[in-house]
């Protein structure tokens, strides 16, 4: 069901680490996976912004425009290299999908923001990786206490030894009360994956969506 990907066959399905808490916009293209390998980078339409934050929890940079016109939103994808991904069958029928030149995942309609996050990952092959910053998607980077002391409430800096920094919109992270919560978001996106093809009839995609090649 990846469209603009050549050979596969159709056949879509459904679908921890976890960060903690931030803001801003996401911007920018595919990004080296760990081990030096490629790894997607997301655009998710406007009714999938819930889908973009689990996505970057399962340790991927996806960027989510609200009310954005999907010819802009094709657009943004094929100037930004990132995979769309829509619930709008009709998207797919765009000529920069059919031609390859932006490639695109029809996500069903009907999941819940875990389960759709779960397909995505199911429907790609893709692990769950090291935490991306919730709010925009951007690398967290280990970050010493006494560098962020001035960041952070004096009662979270006496409570908490351990910090992160976003390096796209610069909030400082720790694992606050919505931990837990993200934790088992994630793992819920992860078991979804992890499902197999008997447990559920997968929806049927939209014409001319292809799955990846291995």
């Amino acid at each position: 069901m990846l469209v603009g990907e050549a050979g596969g066959r159709a056949d879509p399905a459904q679908g921890g680490a976890a960060p903690a808490q931030g803001g801003a916009a996401a911007q920018g293209g595919a990004a080296p996976a760990q081990g030096g390998t490629a790894t997607p980078s997301f655009l998710c339409d406007a009714m999938l912004g819930g889908l973009s934050r689990w996505l970057r929890g399962a340790g991927y940079d996806a960027m989510f425009e609200h009310g954005i016109d999907d010819g802009d939103l094709v657009r943004l994808a094929q100037q930004t290299g990132r995979v769309l991904l829509s619930s709008d069958a009709g998207v797919f029928e765009r000529r920069s999908l059919r031609t390859a030149a932006v490639r695109g995942l029809y996500v069903p309609r009907g999941l819940r923001p875990t389960e759709q996050a779960g397909f995505v990952l199911r429907e790609l092959g893709l692990p769950v990786r090291d935490p991306r910053c919730m709010a925009c998607g951007g690398a967290l980077t280990a970050a010493p206490k006494e560098t962020v002391r001035d960041a952070v409430p004096a009662v979270v800096a006496d409570r908490h030894h351990e910090f992160w920094r976003c390096d796209r919109c610069g909030k400082v992270l720790w694992k606050g009360g919505h931990w837990v919560g993200i934790v088992a978001g994630v793992a819920a996106a992860a078991g979804a994956a992890a499902a197999t093809d008997t447990t559920t009839e997968a929806p049927a995609p939209p014409p001319g969506s292809r799955k990846p090649p291995p």
